[in-house]
């Protein structure tokens, strides 16, 4: 009973925010992420569009999430409110990953196209087109300690690249 949680919405992504139970986030349904602690709900907020993906950047303190709009939402977990979303050129985007080594966030969007944006300088760093028939890219992973990045379309294809180069490995 300690660690059961009560959710009002399907919960569509969640993460931890601490190395145990005691702290994480999940991204519902119903447009709302709820923020829950170790005695359960602490925080709800609802986020503007119906969203698809979520990550944790510990450097920033920022919960990202994108969804069904061309915007990149940063949660400031420290302030407990929205920084100025990260507008993409994707009409909506599926995925997201974290590179803890570069503080740069890779989007996935429906549009075939990857997206990176720097956390540092607050735009876009680079944009990748894989060669795949402008098939949605479904999901996106850096590979840690790396410069490694993988790419999985809604085919079933999955693409791997050195961020160094342009083309697949």
């Amino acid at each position: 009973m300690k660690c059961e949680r009560g959710i009002d919405s399907e919960v569509v992504q969640f993460r931890m925010l601490s190395t145990d139970y005691t702290k994480m986030a999940f991204l519902c349904a119903d447009r709302n992420i709820e923020l829950h602690a170790q005695y359960g709900r602490h925080f709800k907020i609802r986020i503007p569009k119906f969203g698809r993906d979520m990550i944790y950047n510990p450097h920033t303190c920022d919960l990202v999430t994108v969804g069904a709009s061309n915007e990149i939402y940063r949660l400031n977990l420290d302030l407990g409110r929205f920084q100025s979303p990260f507008e993409s050129d994707c009409p909506e985007m599926t995925s997201l990953d974290l590179s803890n080594e570069l503080n740069t966030v890779a989007v996935g969007g429906i549009d075939g196209r990857v997206e990176f944006w720097d956390f540092d300088q607050k735009n876009r760093a680079a944009e990748l087109i894989p060669k795949t028939n402008n098939e949605e890219i479904t999901c996106v992973k850096f590979q840690p300690g790396t410069l490694n990045f993988m790419v999985g379309t809604e085919k079933g294809k999955v693409i791997q690249y050195d961020l160094r180069y342009p083309l697949p490995i």
